[in-house]
Parts: C-alpha cells; sequence; structure tokens
C-alpha cells in the first residue's frame, strides 16, 4: 500500500511497479475476523511510530535481531543471505511495525491513491491461504484465498492499462520465492525501458 500511496504522491517518479501479494484496503470489509489484527488506537500510532524510529536509532533493535551471516563478507552473501539481512535492518522493521499499527489510515491512503494509467505493473499473488491447523478456520481462509485472488488482487492488476496479475501457486503470503519477484522486476525494467526505446 506504502508503494501504491508514493504512486500517487510523486507520479513522476514512478516508471512501474510490482506488487508482491500486497495488503488491500478492503481487507477489513471482505476478510474472516481472524485473519485481521488488532489495530493500536490511533491517539497511540504516532508514540508507537517514535517509540519504533528511536528504538532502531540507539541500536535496541539490532541487539534484538539477529545477523544471518555475521561475519560473512557481503560480496560471498547468497541472494537469499541478502535479501534475509535487509529484512533485518532497523528502517525496514520500523517500517513493518508501524504500518501495521497505523492500518486504517493505509487503507485510506492506498483508497484515494489513484491508478499507475499506462505503467507497467505486476501483481504477484500467494495461490494458497496460510494453515491455520483449524478444519474451520481453514474452510474460511480457503473461500476467502478465492476472494483474494479473483477479486481484489485482480483488482489491483487494473490499476494501469498495462497491468497483470500472476498468480503463485503453492505459496502464501510469506513465501512468495525471492526467484519469482526478481523475475517480476526484470519484466517491468524490460517494459520500462521498451517504451523508453519507442519513444
Amino acid at each position: 500500500m506504502n508503494s501504491r500511496v508514493y504512486n500517487g504522491l510523486y507520479p513522476n517518479e514512478v516508471a512501474g511497479m510490482v506488487l508482491v501479494d500486497a495488503g488491500d484496503e478492503d481487507e477489513p470489509l471482505r476478510a474472516p475476523r481472524f485473519y485481521l489484527g488488532r489495530t493500536a488506537p490511533r491517539w497511540l500510532w504516532h508514540p508507537l511510530h517514535l517509540t519504533f524510529v528511536a528504538a532502531a536509532r540507539v541500536g535496541v533493535l539490532r541487539l534484538i535481531q539477529s545477523s544471518p551471516s555475521p561475519n560473512k563478507n557481503p560480496s560471498q552473501m547468497t541472494r537469499d543471505e541478502i535479501v534475509a539481512a535487509l529484512r533485518r535492518q532497523p528502517k525496514s522493521v520500523v517500517n513493518n511495525a508501524s504500518t501495521g499499527i497505523v492500518l486504517p489510515e493505509s487503507y485510506d491512503e492506498a483508497r484515494s491513491s489513484g491508478s499507475l494509467g499506462d505503467r507497467p505493473l505486476i501483481v504477484l499473488t500467494a495461490g494458497q491461504p496460510w494453515d491455520f491447523r483449524d478444519p474451520e478456520l481453514n474452510r474460511q481462509a480457503a473461500a476467502y484465498q478465492q476472494i483474494w485472488i479473483h477479486e481484489m488482487q485482480a483488482r489491483q492488476a487494473r490499476l494501469s492499462t498495462r497491468g497483470r496479475q500472476i498468480v503463485v501457486p503453492n505459496s502464501n503470503h510469506g513465501n512468495i520465492p525471492d526467484q519469482v519477484v526478481i523475475s517480476a522486476i526484470r519484466d517491468v525494467i524490460d517494459e520500462v525501458r521498451r517504451a523508453g526505446q519507442a519513444n
């Protein structure tokens, strides 16, 4: 949702986009209740965000985050190790935590952010729901996954006249393979370059 909001604010700085099983503004209305996390009261949003930022600046987050390869030279790291290290960066942790705190505001901002026009867009969608290890919850999750794939994520692909959706089978929200994401990014870059050469 942050990428969509950025596009709405700075459309001239966005050449294309890849959304990876991205959050949707209709989640609070469509998702089963057990899918929806608790949201902090609005008056706590700013203080909690400042707390996360301060924790990152003074090094608290580094103390609680384990490094996947603490003594490894970055040039010797695998792609997966590099991605894991980037996800553990304090800025990444703060961004994820703060987004979770202010979800209602994020949903509203995404809803009003507009389209991508004719810029290339790929929407990667997980093909499987999470396994909640409960038959009834799994039944509800499977039904919602169909709505997620065929309605909500498909609508995101229509944010651009050049948008397309790729459903990634045998993956859930947390494990779309990095190779699939990298391939989608390369496809969007290639489309942007081809459009630039045509002009």
